[in-house]
């Protein structure tokens, strides 16, 4: 499939989903409710609604810790793994370029 055929594009950042959005009185609730949402968007682009495309963003999902690599996607906090369900999924950087990231399997050379 081309990229023009097919249901449009909408973009995916943890700022609609992540378990940070939500409230946790009790352990875990906030993961459910993320979970959920996630769910329910996966649900609209099975049913054809749209494509999801999934940004991972160096300043806001990338993780702290030492040896971290910018351009590999498991160094990205995505939050439930249903979020990999997606489409596809992209890295932004902080200077804004982005890059399809769903496809590697390997840690990436720089870019």
């Amino acid at each position: 499939m081309a990229d023009d055929e097919g249901p449009p594009w909408r973009d995916l950042t943890s700022d609609e989903y992540g378990p940070r959005n939500f409230p946790d009185s009790k352990g875990g609730a906030a993961w459910v409710a993320s979970s959920e949402c996630l769910r329910a968007l996966l649900q609209r682009q099975h049913d054809g609604e749209f494509r999801l495309r999934l940004i991972l963003r160096e300043s806001v999902d990338f993780r702290n810790f030492p040896g971290r690599d910018p351009n590999w996607k498991g160094d990205y906090d995505w939050g439930p793994d249903l979020a990999l369900c997606c489409a596809e999924i992209w890295i932004e950087r902080k200077n804004g370029r982005r890059k399809r990231v769903d496809t590697m399997s390997t840690r990436p050379r720089p870019w």
